[in-house]
């Protein structure tokens, strides 16, 4: 078994110049190198060569990044596919304020919109996406800027990021605990600044010629993983592992070598890191990305290139003569349009066959083969990429053809799906528990029957309130007593208009067990079926109003209804007036029957 080095520095060096070149055996004749992958990756779908020259004189007909576009756009998913619903009966209000701070604060603070459409990029262009819980949103990690891993499963070992980071940047990251001695760290952030110096490694390379920059740059590792004891407490103990993350970072001594510092070490969550890849690929590391297309693109720029060579032999017009004294006569290239020469009696002049057009058609038509076979390796039929379809197709069959084409993706979509609701639960809905049960303020606007729903509730809650106050006194209280306080508490709610500061009361919720549910893109709940029930309801609504207030009467009835908003991702405070009973007879005792929902105080 082989030793470990002895330091994090040691293995984060010896770890990045491995992963450099070692292969991994995917098949018999077949290895694989990660960087390798997501250099080519990037570098064909860019319309780049990955070997010669870059220097525009060769032809490069960009096959991948099209599909890859369409497969953007085929398998997008919106916010507004995002539902969020929590199955306790009784924390409604709970679920009102959690939906309102993640649909008016939360996304739109945070462009959650954009981490979406970069994890779905990631994954169809490299094969894979790494996400990790950050301070307040979820991060997307650049594959690129992976340093090294286990190459047959990105998750099976430990993983190193090198990142370069500005003087400026690097001092934000105090808020995170970087180079504070009570988080490992044995330099601080102003002591390695001045250690910095003015030059990068190129993005995903190490040992090339370093790129000079225009000011200090700090080269910094972010390694997770199972490692030994030692690296994380200094003894000698390299037999017991732990789950790490260590922050590194890396300067030149006196001598020209590398100096490695610690910035941040601790044990940590496995769980703070999540990959997914929509087409796995057994023993490699990445699933199926862009080099889907590789053959595709490779044999198309091949095509391109020697069709460029017969176009360039055909714009050319050598001619030749059987009169030997011709061009010492005339020299054609310096002839004028329309020019006279003359030919000695008997001879002649012709011009010298070079690219037939039928050879060029050849060409083209192979390279229209290969970019058919892309479309078909993609999914993108011609009329999916915005081509019109074969004169005298029928607009069912052109129809029924896109509809096939969307299977792939619509598959794709789905295990997307499944993956950010993953992320939604180890992240967000964590992070917006934390912020709204911590008082957090906020402005939401409300509709209508939103803020009569919540002015009928606050205004409950005030009468509840005077009644229990007036009882421990000793004293009676009226119904009409009652009635009035409710009412000054909805009309002081109301006149504030739709616009209003929410909060929490501290310790409202606090012994409550919040079960929230998510559903991304219909994965988990057939929405559309919902929703024509609730088309259903509103049709018997129409027909019958009281007859439905009656049923709403019924538990059964009612839970059922509810659960049908809930899942249908819409308001129940929306239907409050709709599913309000009549006034109640006068021979009802004072106290007040209805008890509110915990609730927010209106500031």
């Amino acid at each position: 078994m082989a030793e470990h080095p002895a330091s994090i520095y040691e293995f984060i060096k010896t770890e990045e110049s491995k992963f450099e070149t070692d292969r991994v055996q995917i098949y018999d004749n077949r290895s694989w190198n990660f960087r390798e992958n997501v250099q080519m990756s990037l570098m064909l779908t860019d319309g780049f060569f990955t070997k010669g020259e870059n220097d525009w004189l060769r032809p490069f007909k960009k096959v991948i990044e099209p599909i890859l576009e369409l497969a953007n756009t085929a398998e997008d998913i919106e916010l507004r596919d995002v539902t969020l619903f929590i199955k306790n009966e009784n924390n409604k209000a709970l679920k009102f304020l959690l939906k309102k701070y993640h649909d008016e604060v939360y996304i739109k603070e945070h462009d959650i919109d954009a981490l979406i459409d970069e994890i779905a990029e990631s994954d169809n262009k490299l094969g894979g996406v790494l996400v990790q819980k950050g301070q307040d949103i979820p991060e997307v990690l650049k594959l690129v800027s992976v340093a090294f891993c286990d190459q047959t499963d990105i998750m099976g070992g430990p993983i190193g990021f090198k990142y370069n980071f500005s003087p400026s940047k690097l001092k934000k990251m105090a808020s995170r605990g970087w180079g504070e001695k009570s988080n490992g760290a044995n330099i601080t952030l102003d002591e390695l600044i001045v250690l910095a110096t003015p030059e990068k490694d190129p993005i995903g390379m190490s040992g090339q010629p370093k790129n000079k920059v225009t000011g200090k740059n700090i080269e910094v590792y972010i390694v997770r993983g199972d490692l030994p004891e030692h690296y994380l407490k200094n003894n000698d103990n390299m037999e017991d592992y732990y789950y790490q993350l260590h922050i590194v970072a890396f300067y030149k001594n006196e001598k020209d070598k590398k100096e490695g510092v610690t910035l941040y070490r601790k044990q940590a969550d496995e769980e703070d890191l999540l990959f997914h890849t929509s087409e796995p690929v057994e023993g490699q590391a990445l699933g199926k990305g862009a080099d889907k297309y590789f053959n595709e693109q490779i044999w198309t720029n091949f095509l391109e290139i020697h069709k460029h060579k017969l176009l360039e032999a055909a714009s050319k017009v050598p001619l030749w003569t059987d009169d030997d004294g011709f061009t010492n006569r005339q020299q054609i290239a310096e002839m004028e349009n329309l020019e006279i020469t003359t030919l000695r009696e008997g001879r002649s002049i012709g011009q010298i066959p070079t690219a037939a057009p039928a050879n060029i058609a050849l060409f083209e038509k192979g390279i229209n083969d290969w970019f058919v076979q892309g479309q078909l390796v993609g999914s993108a039929q011609d009329p999916m990429l915005g081509k019109q379809s074969y004169s005298g197709q029928t607009f069912k069959g052109q129809e029924r053809l896109l509809q096939q084409g969307r299977g792939p993706h619509i598959r794709k979509r789905g295990k997307r799906a499944k993956f950010i609701e993953k992320v939604y639960r180890n992240f967000i809905i964590p992070e917006i528990k934390k912020k709204i049960l911590k008082e957090t303020e906020f402005l939401a606007t409300l509709t209508y029957d939103e803020l009569n729903w919540v002015a009928e509730n606050l205004a409950i809650r005030a009468s509840n309130k005077k009644f229990a106050d007036k009882t421990l006194n000793g004293e009676l209280v009226s119904r009409e007593e009652l009635a009035a306080t409710r009412e000054r508490a909805k009309q002081s709610f109301l006149k504030s208009g739709n616009q209003q500061k929410l909060k929490i009361l501290k310790g409202e919720f606090k012994d409550a067990e919040i079960n929230i549910e998510i559903d991304i893109a219909n994965k988990q709940f057939d929405l559309g079926e919902l929703s024509g029930k609730v088309l259903s309801i509103f049709q018997f609504v129409a027909a019958n109003p009281q007859g439905f207030q009656q049923l709403m009467t019924i538990p059964a009835m009612s839970k059922a209804f509810n659960s049908i908003l809930e899942f249908s991702n819409i308001e129940q405070a929306d239907f409050a007036s709709l599913i309000s009973m009549p006034p109640q007879p006068a021979t009802q005792p004072a106290v007040p029957v209805r008890q509110p929902q915990p609730l927010m105080n209106s500031i």
